[in-house]
């Protein structure tokens, strides 16, 4: 019996080790927290006036918007002094099509490979796309009175740069240009002269 009394014993001294053992980890995470918890009460105004402080929260935000900025890719005629030319860019996307937004790049857009290579849009930046809409081939293309101006260069001018820039478009077949709704001559720029 007294054999059966010491294992007993030796059972209940393993367990209160046991209970010790998991005790320790306890009060330490239970402490940790606490303390991690008055860190943050104490110094939350300061970090969060240091942040603001630093101008991080609003560049972060304005790089979440540049990223959310859609682009497009597109292509386009711009001329050298001895060919036209046709580039292959990114732009913003303006437009509910690749072909508005072309547009827009010629009036609006000089892209950098382009300008290495010496090349210009003849399209008067002045000007202002109206509206753009495509039927069966052919692709209306309405302008602003500000295209009238826009200069002619050598052989080339701002009426041909538009209708071969979209003609490389495999759908357009044909491209008819608008000036404030009224259709323009194609021989314009060159009578104009």
């Amino acid at each position: 019996m007294i054999e059966d009394d010491d294992k007993f014993k030796q059972k209940e001294n393993l367990e209160v080790k046991s209970e010790k053992n998991l005790l320790r980890p306890i009060i330490v995470i239970i402490t940790f927290l606490l303390w991690c918890t008055l860190l943050s009460y104490f110094f939350f105004p300061k970090v969060k006036a240091a942040i603001n402080d630093s101008g991080v929260v609003p560049l972060i935000m304005n790089m979440q918007e540049e990223q959310s900025t859609p682009q497009r890719g597109i292509k386009a005629i711009y001329y050298s002094q001895d060919e036209a030319k046709v580039f292959s860019f990114v732009t913003q996307k303006r437009g509910s099509t690749y072909l508005h937004d072309t547009i827009e790049a010629l009036i609006n857009d000089y892209p950098e490979v382009a300008l290495k290579n010496g090349c210009i849009s003849l399209v008067s930046s002045k000007t202002k796309l109206i509206g753009l809409s495509v039927s069966r081939g052919i692709c209306y293309v309405d302008l602003s009175k500000e295209f009238l101006s826009s200069p002619s260069y050598k052989n080339y001018n701002a009426y041909d740069q538009i209708k071969e820039t979209l003609l490389l478009d495999d759908k357009i077949e044909k491209v008819v240009i608008l000036v404030e709704g009224k259709v323009l001559d194609s021989n314009y720029f060159i009578t104009q002269k």
